[in-house]
């Protein structure tokens, strides 16, 4: 019993859980990413490819263009799940969809996207409003050690 009870926090720490995907409006985020995402072109989509290494987003600083479609893609090429968590810019946002190995999720409110251990997700969305926004790891430990990351939404 002892043995398992001090393996528990390591194996906590290892689970990232799942995406957080809203169909309904929570409160504080963009009411108008409906709207927003019916008038968006998504024939053309800016494209951004973050790599997720062990304690680390390369790149970690990211610009993209107000009312523009974006396609954010990471990749999780290590041997540790990962999380990417930003309170403040996901509520600025509009998410068309997360794709995913399992196909895509249609959602224009996001909080918490899960990447597993050598899987790759996309974001699909359209930043609302400028500003500098912090991101990071969620998994237990990873933002300490390093991985984080700052979205700048610019002109």
């Amino acid at each position: 019993m002892r043995r398992f009870l001090l393996a528990l926090p390591f194996a906590l720490a290892a689970c990232a859980g799942s995406d957080v995907i809203s169909p309904t409006l929570p409160p504080n985020y963009l009411s108008d990413a409906p709207r927003i995402l019916a008038a968006t072109d998504w024939s053309n989509p800016d494209s951004v490819t973050v790599t997720m290494t062990n304690f680390e987003f390369s790149p970690s600083e990211l610009n993209l263009r107000r009312d523009r479609a974006v396609r954010l893609v990471f990749v999780n090429p290590s041997t540790k799940d990962h999380t990417v968590v930003s309170d403040q810019f996901f509520r600025e946002v509009a998410t068309r969809q997360v794709v995913g190995p399992n196909g895509a999720t249609a959602a224009p409110w996001l909080s918490k996207l899960v990447v597993p251990s050598g899987e790759t997700k996309e974001i699909w969305l359209v930043p609302a409003r400028y500003g500098a926004y912090h991101f990071q790891c969620d998994v237990t430990g990873h933002s300490a050690l390093g991985m984080n990351g700052i979205i700048n939404v610019i002109p």
